[in-house]
Protein backbone atom coordinates (compact mmCIF):
# COMPACT_ATOMS: atom_id res chain seq x y z
CA UNK A 1 0.00 0.00 0.00
CA UNK A 2 1.55 3.18 -0.84
CA UNK A 3 1.83 6.46 1.22
CA UNK A 4 -0.60 8.36 -0.73
CA UNK A 5 -3.40 5.50 -0.78
CA UNK A 6 -2.37 5.15 3.47
CA UNK A 7 -2.97 8.66 3.57
CA UNK A 8 -6.35 8.87 2.48
CA UNK A 9 -7.51 5.97 4.37
CA UNK A 10 -6.33 7.85 7.45
CA UNK A 11 -7.80 11.27 6.73
CA UNK A 12 -10.52 9.91 5.03
CA UNK A 13 -11.85 7.85 8.19
CA UNK A 14 -11.70 10.83 10.26
CA UNK A 15 -15.10 12.03 8.51
CA UNK A 16 -17.11 9.24 10.78
CA UNK A 17 -16.69 11.79 13.35
CA UNK A 18 -19.59 14.71 14.22
CA UNK A 19 -18.37 17.96 13.52
CA UNK A 20 -18.11 20.50 16.68
CA UNK A 21 -18.99 24.41 16.63
CA UNK A 22 -17.02 26.22 13.84
CA UNK A 23 -15.65 29.30 16.58
CA UNK A 24 -13.71 26.54 18.41
CA UNK A 25 -12.54 25.13 15.33
CA UNK A 26 -10.92 28.52 14.33
CA UNK A 27 -9.49 28.76 17.84
CA UNK A 28 -7.80 25.89 17.89
CA UNK A 29 -6.41 25.94 14.35
CA UNK A 30 -4.26 29.26 15.71
CA UNK A 31 -2.93 26.98 18.12
CA UNK A 32 -2.26 24.18 15.97
CA UNK A 33 -0.51 26.91 13.10
CA UNK A 34 1.78 27.71 16.33
CA UNK A 35 2.61 24.49 17.36
CA UNK A 36 3.90 24.05 14.02
CA UNK A 37 5.89 27.35 13.36
CA UNK A 38 7.55 26.47 17.09
CA UNK A 39 8.45 23.02 15.33
CA UNK A 40 6.23 20.62 17.95
CA UNK A 41 5.31 18.93 15.19
CA UNK A 42 3.88 15.93 16.62
CA UNK A 43 2.07 17.46 18.96
CA UNK A 44 0.51 19.91 15.86
CA UNK A 45 -0.44 16.47 14.10
CA UNK A 46 -2.02 15.24 16.98
CA UNK A 47 -4.33 18.47 17.21
CA UNK A 48 -5.18 18.79 13.33
CA UNK A 49 -6.38 14.94 13.35
CA UNK A 50 -8.72 16.40 16.31
CA UNK A 51 -9.71 19.72 14.53
CA UNK A 52 -10.45 17.51 11.34
CA UNK A 53 -12.64 14.82 13.44
CA UNK A 54 -14.29 17.96 15.17
CA UNK A 55 -15.12 19.66 11.33
CA UNK A 56 -14.09 17.99 8.53
CA UNK A 57 -15.78 20.08 6.30
CA UNK A 58 -13.16 23.65 7.18
CA UNK A 59 -10.71 23.51 4.51
CA UNK A 60 -7.72 25.58 6.36
CA UNK A 61 -7.62 22.90 8.67
CA UNK A 62 -6.18 20.29 5.63
CA UNK A 63 -4.25 23.28 4.67
CA UNK A 64 -2.26 23.78 7.42
CA UNK A 65 -1.89 20.03 7.99
CA UNK A 66 -0.57 19.48 5.11
CA UNK A 67 2.42 22.37 5.69
CA UNK A 68 2.88 20.47 9.24
CA UNK A 69 3.71 17.62 7.08
CA UNK A 70 6.34 19.90 4.65
CA UNK A 71 7.41 22.20 7.89
CA UNK A 72 8.28 19.28 9.84
CA UNK A 73 10.75 17.82 6.61
CA UNK A 74 12.47 21.05 5.95
CA UNK A 75 12.99 21.15 9.43
CA UNK A 76 14.64 17.51 9.15
CA UNK A 77 15.88 17.11 5.70
CA UNK A 78 18.34 14.17 6.94
CA UNK A 79 15.67 12.07 8.63
CA UNK A 80 12.39 13.25 7.05
CA UNK A 81 11.64 11.56 3.89
CA UNK A 82 10.41 14.68 0.95
CA UNK A 83 8.59 11.67 -0.77
CA UNK A 84 6.62 10.46 2.12
CA UNK A 85 5.53 14.09 3.73
CA UNK A 86 4.78 15.12 0.42
CA UNK A 87 2.66 12.47 -0.54
CA UNK A 88 0.60 12.41 2.77
CA UNK A 89 0.48 16.22 2.21
CA UNK A 90 -1.14 15.94 -1.37
CA UNK A 91 -3.82 12.98 -0.18
CA UNK A 92 -4.98 15.80 2.48
CA UNK A 93 -4.80 18.67 0.11
CA UNK A 94 -7.28 16.60 -2.24
CA UNK A 95 -9.60 15.86 0.53
CA UNK A 96 -9.50 19.10 1.57
CA UNK A 97 -10.62 20.28 -1.69
CA UNK A 98 -13.39 17.51 -1.70
CA UNK A 99 -14.27 18.75 1.43
CA UNK A 100 -14.24 22.49 1.39
CA UNK A 101 -14.27 23.29 -2.93
CA UNK A 102 -15.09 26.81 -2.54
CA UNK A 103 -11.70 27.52 -0.58
CA UNK A 104 -8.85 28.31 -2.65
CA UNK A 105 -6.09 27.43 -0.08
CA UNK A 106 -5.71 23.66 -0.55
CA UNK A 107 -5.22 24.91 -4.31
CA UNK A 108 -2.45 26.94 -2.76
CA UNK A 109 -0.92 23.73 -0.73
CA UNK A 110 -0.82 21.90 -4.31
CA UNK A 111 1.13 24.33 -6.25
CA UNK A 112 3.58 24.59 -3.25
CA UNK A 113 4.31 20.52 -3.96
CA UNK A 114 4.46 21.15 -7.76
CA UNK A 115 6.88 23.99 -6.79
CA UNK A 116 9.16 22.33 -4.40
CA UNK A 117 9.60 19.74 -7.09
CA UNK A 118 10.04 22.87 -9.84
CA UNK A 119 7.24 21.89 -11.56
CA UNK A 120 6.55 25.51 -12.27
CA UNK A 121 3.62 25.00 -14.63
CA UNK A 122 1.97 22.75 -12.86
CA UNK A 123 2.34 24.74 -9.83
CA UNK A 124 1.29 27.90 -11.11
CA UNK A 125 -1.84 25.99 -12.93
CA UNK A 126 -3.40 25.10 -9.11
CA UNK A 127 -2.02 28.89 -8.22
CA UNK A 128 -4.40 29.90 -10.66
CA UNK A 129 -7.30 27.82 -9.62
CA UNK A 130 -6.84 29.48 -6.44
CA UNK A 131 -6.94 33.20 -7.35
CA UNK A 132 -10.00 31.94 -9.66
CA UNK A 133 -12.26 31.62 -6.30
CA UNK A 134 -11.23 35.07 -4.79
CA UNK A 135 -13.72 38.01 -5.83
CA UNK A 136 -13.03 40.16 -8.83
CA UNK A 137 -14.71 41.70 -11.65
CA UNK A 138 -15.47 38.42 -13.56
CA UNK A 139 -16.52 36.67 -10.26
CA UNK A 140 -18.85 39.15 -8.59
CA UNK A 141 -20.83 36.50 -7.21
CA UNK A 142 -17.94 35.45 -4.13
CA UNK A 143 -18.19 36.49 -1.20
CA UNK A 144 -14.85 37.04 0.70
CA UNK A 145 -13.17 39.25 3.12
CA UNK A 146 -10.12 41.13 1.85
CA UNK A 147 -8.14 40.27 4.51
CA UNK A 148 -9.15 36.76 3.75
CA UNK A 149 -8.47 37.49 -0.35
CA UNK A 150 -4.97 38.65 1.25
CA UNK A 151 -3.82 35.57 3.12
CA UNK A 152 -4.49 33.34 0.00
CA UNK A 153 -2.08 36.17 -1.92
CA UNK A 154 0.14 35.52 0.95
CA UNK A 155 0.43 32.21 1.15
CA UNK A 156 1.19 31.39 -2.93
CA UNK A 157 3.90 34.37 -1.95
CA UNK A 158 5.21 32.19 0.34
CA UNK A 159 4.87 28.66 -1.41
CA UNK A 160 7.11 30.59 -3.56
CA UNK A 161 10.10 31.73 -0.89
CA UNK A 162 10.25 27.97 0.87
CA UNK A 163 10.26 26.21 -2.75
CA UNK A 164 13.33 28.83 -3.16
CA UNK A 165 11.89 30.01 -6.68
CA UNK A 166 13.16 32.95 -7.44
CA UNK A 167 10.30 34.50 -9.48
CA UNK A 168 10.21 38.06 -7.36
CA UNK A 169 8.25 39.70 -10.40
CA UNK A 170 5.10 37.46 -9.65
CA UNK A 171 5.92 37.48 -5.82
CA UNK A 172 6.09 40.97 -5.69
CA UNK A 173 2.88 41.40 -7.50
CA UNK A 174 0.75 39.06 -5.00
CA UNK A 175 2.13 40.83 -2.11
CA UNK A 176 1.34 44.47 -3.56
CA UNK A 177 -2.31 42.89 -4.06
CA UNK A 178 -2.05 41.95 -0.92
CA UNK A 179 -0.97 45.14 0.93
CA UNK A 180 -3.81 46.79 -1.15
CA UNK A 181 -6.41 44.59 0.82
CA UNK A 182 -4.97 43.50 4.17
CA UNK A 183 -1.86 46.39 5.32
CA UNK A 184 -1.88 45.84 8.65
CA UNK A 185 -1.37 41.96 8.19
CA UNK A 186 2.05 40.95 10.26
CA UNK A 187 2.39 37.63 7.93
CA UNK A 188 2.77 40.19 4.74
CA UNK A 189 6.00 41.71 5.76
CA UNK A 190 7.57 38.67 7.23
CA UNK A 191 6.97 36.84 3.62
CA UNK A 192 8.36 39.69 2.34
CA UNK A 193 11.29 40.62 4.67
CA UNK A 194 11.79 36.23 3.71
CA UNK A 195 11.98 37.43 -0.23
CA UNK A 196 14.63 39.99 0.63
CA UNK A 197 16.40 37.72 2.70
CA UNK A 198 16.52 34.22 1.12
CA UNK A 199 16.21 35.25 -2.61
CA UNK A 200 17.50 38.68 -2.87
CA UNK A 201 20.10 38.87 -0.27
CA UNK A 202 19.34 42.46 0.97
CA UNK A 203 19.66 42.70 4.47
CA UNK A 204 18.52 46.22 4.55
CA UNK A 205 15.45 45.61 3.09
CA UNK A 206 14.59 42.55 4.80
CA UNK A 207 15.19 43.96 8.65
CA UNK A 208 12.90 47.14 7.26
CA UNK A 209 10.16 44.15 6.61
CA UNK A 210 10.77 42.38 9.73
CA UNK A 211 10.13 45.49 12.26
CA UNK A 212 6.74 46.45 10.09
CA UNK A 213 5.93 42.88 11.15
CA UNK A 214 6.80 43.39 14.83
CA UNK A 215 5.22 46.33 14.53
CA UNK A 216 2.29 45.24 14.33
CA UNK A 217 2.43 42.57 16.16
CA UNK A 218 4.77 43.20 19.15
CA UNK A 219 4.41 39.47 20.68
CA UNK A 220 4.78 37.47 17.47
CA UNK A 221 7.99 35.16 17.91
CA UNK A 222 8.48 34.59 14.11
CA UNK A 223 9.49 38.25 13.07
CA UNK A 224 12.02 38.63 16.19
CA UNK A 225 13.71 35.54 15.43
CA UNK A 226 13.90 36.02 11.63
CA UNK A 227 15.84 39.47 13.09
CA UNK A 228 18.51 37.06 14.81
CA UNK A 229 19.14 35.08 11.70
CA UNK A 230 19.71 38.07 9.94
CA UNK A 231 22.25 39.32 11.94
CA UNK A 232 24.15 36.10 12.86
CA UNK A 233 24.57 35.85 8.77
CA UNK A 234 26.64 39.35 9.19
CA UNK A 235 28.37 37.74 12.24
CA UNK A 236 26.90 40.38 14.69
CA UNK A 237 26.94 37.72 17.08
CA UNK A 238 25.88 39.90 20.27
CA UNK A 239 23.01 41.44 18.40
CA UNK A 240 21.68 38.15 17.03
CA UNK A 241 21.76 37.34 20.55
CA UNK A 242 20.15 39.52 22.16
CA UNK A 243 17.15 39.13 19.64
CA UNK A 244 17.07 35.28 20.54
CA UNK A 245 17.10 36.44 24.00
CA UNK A 246 14.35 38.30 22.97
CA UNK A 247 12.13 35.68 21.55
CA UNK A 248 12.53 33.40 24.43
CA UNK A 249 10.97 36.40 26.45
CA UNK A 250 7.74 36.44 24.21
CA UNK A 251 7.20 32.93 24.01
CA UNK A 252 8.88 30.53 26.31
CA UNK A 253 7.28 27.33 24.21
CA UNK A 254 9.02 28.66 20.80
CA UNK A 255 11.48 25.99 19.97
CA UNK A 256 13.18 27.16 17.25
CA UNK A 257 14.83 30.47 19.13
CA UNK A 258 16.20 27.59 21.72
CA UNK A 259 18.33 25.99 19.07
CA UNK A 260 19.54 29.07 17.62
CA UNK A 261 20.89 30.03 21.07
CA UNK A 262 22.43 26.78 21.75
CA UNK A 263 24.44 27.68 17.97
CA UNK A 264 25.52 30.59 18.71
CA UNK A 265 26.27 30.00 22.40
CA UNK A 266 28.46 27.06 21.18
CA UNK A 267 30.36 28.93 18.60
CA UNK A 268 31.19 31.41 21.66
CA UNK A 269 32.40 28.47 23.90
CA UNK A 270 30.05 28.92 26.62
CA UNK A 271 29.31 25.33 26.59
CA UNK A 272 27.10 24.86 29.73
CA UNK A 273 24.40 27.44 28.74
CA UNK A 274 24.63 26.24 25.28
CA UNK A 275 23.44 22.68 26.40
CA UNK A 276 20.80 24.06 28.15
CA UNK A 277 19.28 25.72 25.34
CA UNK A 278 19.58 22.54 23.12
CA UNK A 279 18.20 20.58 25.63
CA UNK A 280 15.17 22.80 26.03
CA UNK A 281 14.72 22.89 22.33
CA UNK A 282 14.91 19.03 21.79
CA UNK A 283 12.08 19.13 24.74
CA UNK A 284 9.95 20.82 22.33
CA UNK A 285 10.61 19.96 18.97
CA UNK A 286 12.15 16.34 19.74
CA UNK A 287 13.26 17.17 16.63
CA UNK A 288 16.13 14.01 15.07
CA UNK A 289 17.94 16.28 13.30
CA UNK A 290 18.18 18.72 15.56
CA UNK A 291 19.61 16.15 18.33
CA UNK A 292 22.36 15.15 15.67
CA UNK A 293 23.45 19.13 15.19
CA UNK A 294 23.61 19.09 18.82
CA UNK A 295 25.36 16.14 18.97
CA UNK A 296 27.88 17.83 16.23
CA UNK A 297 27.93 20.78 19.33
CA UNK A 298 28.72 18.63 21.93
CA UNK A 299 31.59 16.61 19.56
CA UNK A 300 33.08 20.26 18.90
CA UNK A 301 32.94 20.47 22.95
CA UNK A 302 34.83 17.74 23.12
CA UNK A 303 31.94 16.47 25.59
CA UNK A 304 32.19 12.65 24.32
CA UNK A 305 30.13 11.57 27.07
CA UNK A 306 26.96 13.16 26.67
CA UNK A 307 27.55 13.19 22.99
CA UNK A 308 26.96 9.00 23.60
CA UNK A 309 23.98 9.70 25.34
CA UNK A 310 22.67 11.44 22.70
CA UNK A 311 23.26 9.30 20.21
CA UNK A 312 21.74 6.68 21.82
CA UNK A 313 18.62 8.59 22.00
CA UNK A 314 18.52 8.81 17.98
CA UNK A 315 19.29 5.01 17.56
CA UNK A 316 15.86 4.49 20.05
CA UNK A 317 13.71 6.03 17.22
CA UNK A 318 15.99 6.08 13.83
CA UNK A 319 18.22 3.14 13.03
CA UNK A 320 19.06 3.92 9.65
CA UNK A 321 21.32 6.84 9.87
CA UNK A 322 25.51 5.38 8.66
CA UNK A 323 26.70 8.94 10.68
CA UNK A 324 25.47 8.01 13.59
CA UNK A 325 27.86 4.69 14.10
CA UNK A 326 30.99 7.28 13.16
CA UNK A 327 29.98 9.83 15.82
CA UNK A 328 29.58 7.23 18.25
CA UNK A 329 32.85 5.40 17.20
CA UNK A 330 34.88 8.65 17.45
CA UNK A 331 33.05 9.12 20.94
CA UNK A 332 33.44 5.76 22.19
CA UNK A 333 37.42 6.05 21.34
CA UNK A 334 37.54 9.63 23.06
CA UNK A 335 36.18 7.80 26.19
CA UNK A 336 38.49 4.77 26.24
CA UNK A 337 35.50 2.55 25.80
CA UNK A 338 37.59 0.61 22.87
CA UNK A 339 35.79 -2.37 22.41
CA UNK A 340 32.41 -0.21 21.64
CA UNK A 341 34.42 1.98 19.34
CA UNK A 342 36.01 -1.11 17.53
CA UNK A 343 32.06 -1.97 16.72
CA UNK A 344 30.59 1.21 15.76
CA UNK A 345 33.95 2.25 12.95
CA UNK A 346 33.47 -1.18 11.83
CA UNK A 347 30.00 -0.79 11.35
CA UNK A 348 30.16 2.59 10.29
CA UNK A 349 32.59 0.93 7.26
CA UNK A 350 31.01 -1.32 6.01
CA UNK A 351 28.09 0.25 5.49
CA UNK A 352 29.24 3.63 3.74
CA UNK A 353 30.11 4.18 0.35
CA UNK A 354 33.61 5.09 -0.17
CA UNK A 355 32.61 8.78 -1.20
CA UNK A 356 31.35 9.23 2.32
CA UNK A 357 34.72 8.15 3.88
CA UNK A 358 37.11 10.73 5.92
CA UNK A 359 40.48 9.83 6.71
CA UNK A 360 39.84 10.75 9.79
CA UNK A 361 37.57 7.17 9.91
CA UNK A 362 40.32 5.79 8.94
CA UNK A 363 42.32 7.06 11.41
CA UNK A 364 39.87 6.27 14.29
CA UNK A 365 39.48 3.02 13.01
CA UNK A 366 43.54 2.51 12.72
CA UNK A 367 43.99 3.99 16.39
CA UNK A 368 40.98 2.02 18.03
CA UNK A 369 42.90 -1.30 16.44
CA UNK A 370 46.16 0.03 17.86
CA UNK A 371 44.78 0.79 21.86
CA UNK A 372 42.84 -2.81 21.36
CA UNK A 373 46.46 -4.38 20.77
CA UNK A 374 46.04 -5.22 17.21
CA UNK A 375 49.19 -3.69 15.86
CA UNK A 376 48.79 -6.06 12.63
CA UNK A 377 45.86 -4.61 11.26
CA UNK A 378 45.91 -1.14 12.84
CA UNK A 379 49.00 -0.32 10.18
CA UNK A 380 46.80 -0.79 7.12
CA UNK A 381 43.82 1.65 8.47
CA UNK A 382 46.57 4.16 9.36
CA UNK A 383 47.69 4.42 6.09
CA UNK A 384 45.10 4.36 4.21
CA UNK A 385 44.17 7.79 6.02
CA UNK A 386 47.44 8.91 4.90
CA UNK A 387 47.04 7.71 1.33
CA UNK A 388 43.84 10.23 1.61
CA UNK A 389 45.58 12.99 3.69
CA UNK A 390 49.23 13.00 3.14
CA UNK A 391 49.24 16.20 5.06
CA UNK A 392 49.17 13.72 8.04
CA UNK A 393 52.42 12.78 8.25
CA UNK A 394 52.44 11.58 11.92
CA UNK A 395 50.24 8.67 10.69
CA UNK A 396 53.63 7.07 8.94
CA UNK A 397 55.10 7.12 12.59
CA UNK A 398 51.59 5.55 14.54
CA UNK A 399 51.83 3.04 11.69
CA UNK A 400 55.37 2.19 12.20
CA UNK A 401 55.18 2.00 16.24
CA UNK A 402 52.23 -0.81 15.84
CA UNK A 403 54.89 -2.57 13.11
CA UNK A 404 57.78 -1.82 16.12
CA UNK A 405 55.36 -3.85 18.83
CA UNK A 406 55.08 -6.77 16.41
CA UNK A 407 58.60 -7.41 15.52
CA UNK A 408 57.98 -6.34 11.87
CA UNK A 409 61.14 -3.87 11.98
CA UNK A 410 61.58 -3.88 8.41
CA UNK A 411 58.01 -2.17 8.05
CA UNK A 412 58.58 0.02 10.71
CA UNK A 413 62.21 1.34 9.19
CA UNK A 414 60.48 1.82 5.53
CA UNK A 415 57.77 3.96 7.34
CA UNK A 416 60.23 6.40 10.00
CA UNK A 417 62.39 6.71 6.89
CA UNK A 418 59.91 7.98 4.37
CA UNK A 419 58.71 10.44 6.71
CA UNK A 420 62.49 11.84 7.35
CA UNK A 421 62.63 11.70 3.73
CA UNK A 422 59.61 14.12 3.34
CA UNK A 423 61.46 16.56 5.99
CA UNK A 424 58.21 15.71 8.71
CA UNK A 425 60.81 13.93 11.21
CA UNK A 426 60.34 14.96 14.19
CA UNK A 427 62.65 13.99 17.59
CA UNK A 428 60.80 10.71 18.61
CA UNK A 429 61.34 9.41 15.03
CA UNK A 430 64.79 9.52 15.14
CA UNK A 431 65.16 7.66 18.26
CA UNK A 432 62.78 5.01 17.48
CA UNK A 433 64.02 4.48 13.87
CA UNK A 434 67.29 4.24 16.27
CA UNK A 435 65.51 1.74 18.23
CA UNK A 436 64.34 -0.41 15.31
CA UNK A 437 67.93 -0.35 13.85
CA UNK A 438 69.36 -1.99 17.36
CA UNK A 439 66.74 -4.58 17.07
CA UNK A 440 67.80 -5.44 13.52
CA UNK A 441 71.53 -4.98 14.41
CA UNK A 442 72.48 -2.12 12.42
CA UNK A 443 74.52 -0.78 15.78
CA UNK A 444 75.85 2.16 13.44
CA UNK A 445 72.75 3.53 11.91
CA UNK A 446 71.10 2.99 15.17
CA UNK A 447 73.74 4.90 16.97
CA UNK A 448 73.81 7.79 14.14
CA UNK A 449 69.77 8.72 14.37
CA UNK A 450 70.38 8.04 18.40
CA UNK A 451 72.76 10.51 18.02
CA UNK A 452 70.63 12.87 16.16
CA UNK A 453 67.69 12.83 18.42
CA UNK A 454 69.95 13.34 21.70
CA UNK A 455 70.94 16.69 19.86
CA UNK A 456 67.52 17.69 19.72
CA UNK A 457 66.43 16.10 22.95
CA UNK A 458 69.20 16.29 25.31
CA UNK A 459 67.32 15.64 28.44
CA UNK A 460 65.48 12.27 27.58
CA UNK A 461 67.75 9.63 29.79
CA UNK A 462 66.16 6.49 27.47
CA UNK A 463 67.65 8.11 24.76
CA UNK A 464 71.20 8.26 25.80
CA UNK A 465 71.03 4.72 27.44
CA UNK A 466 69.94 3.11 23.88
CA UNK A 467 72.89 4.95 21.99
CA UNK A 468 75.19 3.48 25.20
CA UNK A 469 73.85 0.18 24.00
CA UNK A 470 74.21 0.90 20.30
CA UNK A 471 78.07 1.97 21.15
CA UNK A 472 78.56 -1.24 23.17
CA UNK A 473 77.71 -3.73 20.58
CA UNK A 474 79.83 -1.55 18.07
CA UNK A 475 82.60 -2.11 20.56
CA UNK A 476 81.77 -5.85 22.09
CA UNK A 477 84.93 -6.45 24.13
CA UNK A 478 84.79 -2.97 25.46
CA UNK A 479 88.51 -2.73 24.11
CA UNK A 480 87.55 0.76 23.06
CA UNK A 481 85.02 2.28 25.38
CA UNK A 482 83.05 3.76 22.81
CA UNK A 483 80.27 3.32 25.20
CA UNK A 484 82.04 5.24 28.43
CA UNK A 485 81.23 8.63 27.74
CA UNK A 486 77.40 8.26 26.98
CA UNK A 487 77.02 6.08 30.00
CA UNK A 488 79.32 9.07 31.70
CA UNK A 489 76.44 11.38 30.60
CA UNK A 490 73.82 9.24 31.89
CA UNK A 491 75.12 9.39 35.00
CA UNK A 492 75.73 13.41 34.79
CA UNK A 493 71.88 13.28 33.93
CA UNK A 494 70.04 11.36 36.66
CA UNK A 495 72.41 12.61 39.44
CA UNK A 496 69.27 14.49 40.44
CA UNK A 497 67.07 11.70 40.70
CA UNK A 498 68.37 9.05 41.49
CA UNK A 499 65.84 7.17 42.71
CA UNK A 500 63.75 7.54 39.59
CA UNK A 501 66.25 6.31 37.62
CA UNK A 502 68.18 3.42 39.62
CA UNK A 503 68.15 1.55 36.41
CA UNK A 504 69.82 3.59 34.07
CA UNK A 505 72.78 4.13 37.00
CA UNK A 506 73.25 0.44 38.00
CA UNK A 507 73.61 -0.19 34.02
CA UNK A 508 75.87 3.20 33.67
CA UNK A 509 77.76 2.01 36.84
CA UNK A 510 78.04 -1.81 35.86
CA UNK A 511 80.04 -0.72 32.28
CA UNK A 512 82.34 1.63 34.05
CA UNK A 513 83.39 -1.37 36.49
CA UNK A 514 83.21 -3.45 33.71
CA UNK A 515 85.44 -1.44 31.35
CA UNK A 516 87.95 -0.31 34.41
CA UNK A 517 88.65 -4.00 35.18
CA UNK A 518 89.36 -4.57 31.94
CA UNK A 519 91.63 -1.28 31.68
CA UNK A 520 93.13 -2.98 34.83
CA UNK A 521 94.12 -6.56 33.01
CA UNK A 522 95.47 -4.68 30.35
CA UNK A 523 97.73 -2.21 32.23
CA UNK A 524 97.93 -3.20 35.59
CA UNK A 525 97.49 0.48 36.45
CA UNK A 526 96.08 0.37 39.75
CA UNK A 527 94.16 3.50 39.51
CA UNK A 528 91.35 1.37 36.98
CA UNK A 529 91.56 -1.22 39.96
CA UNK A 530 90.41 1.68 42.19
CA UNK A 531 87.90 3.09 39.82
CA UNK A 532 86.09 -0.62 39.14
CA UNK A 533 85.61 -1.04 42.66
CA UNK A 534 84.24 2.18 43.15
CA UNK A 535 81.59 1.62 40.31
CA UNK A 536 81.05 -1.55 41.90
CA UNK A 537 79.85 -0.76 45.19
CA UNK A 538 77.74 2.00 44.34
CA UNK A 539 75.92 -0.41 42.67
CA UNK A 540 75.50 -2.58 45.68
CA UNK A 541 74.62 0.51 47.70
CA UNK A 542 71.49 0.93 45.35
CA UNK A 543 70.38 -2.42 45.26
CA UNK A 544 72.63 -5.33 46.16
CA UNK A 545 69.39 -7.83 44.88
CA UNK A 546 70.21 -6.77 41.13
CA UNK A 547 71.83 -8.81 38.94
CA UNK A 548 74.37 -6.64 37.78
CA UNK A 549 75.57 -6.05 42.00
CA UNK A 550 75.99 -9.93 41.93
CA UNK A 551 78.38 -9.44 38.47
CA UNK A 552 79.86 -6.52 39.99
CA UNK A 553 80.85 -8.17 43.04
CA UNK A 554 82.46 -10.39 41.49
CA UNK A 555 85.12 -8.39 39.92
CA UNK A 556 85.33 -6.46 43.11
CA UNK A 557 86.57 -10.10 44.64
CA UNK A 558 89.09 -10.29 41.79
CA UNK A 559 90.87 -6.87 42.62
CA UNK A 560 90.00 -6.39 46.60
CA UNK A 561 93.96 -7.24 47.10
CA UNK A 562 94.89 -4.80 43.93
CA UNK A 563 93.66 -1.74 45.82
CA UNK A 564 95.18 -2.23 49.42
Amino acid sequence: MNNFVKSSIVIGALQLFSPFLADTSAQDLQSAIKLTTSEQFSTASSLFYTLIQQTPGEGDLYYYFGQNLLDKYNSDTLNVSFEEKADSAKAIYELGIKQDPANPINYVGMGGLFLIKKNIPEAQGYFSKATSLLPSKANKAIKMTPDRQALILIQIASAYVSARVNDTAYIFSLLGRAEKLDKKNPELYIVEGDVYFYLLNDGSKAIANYKMAQSLDPQSPEATLRLGLLWLRARQYTTALSFYQEVVKMDSTFAPAYRELGLLLSRAGRKEEAKVNFYKFLELSRNISARKQFVNTLIELNDYPEAIVQLKEILKVDTSDNDVNRALAYSYYETQQYNEALISITKFLANAPSSKIRPLDYIYYGRTLAKMKMDSLAPDQLLKAYSLDTAKSELLSEAALCWTKIKKYDKAKDLYEEKIKLHTGNAMDYYNLGKVYYSIQDYNKADTNLAIFNTLYPDYVPGWLWRARAKSNLDPDSKLGLAKPIYEIILEKTQNDTTKYSKERIESFYFLAFYNFLQYNETKDKSYAIQAVDYGTRINAIDPTDEKAEKAKQIMDVLKDKVK
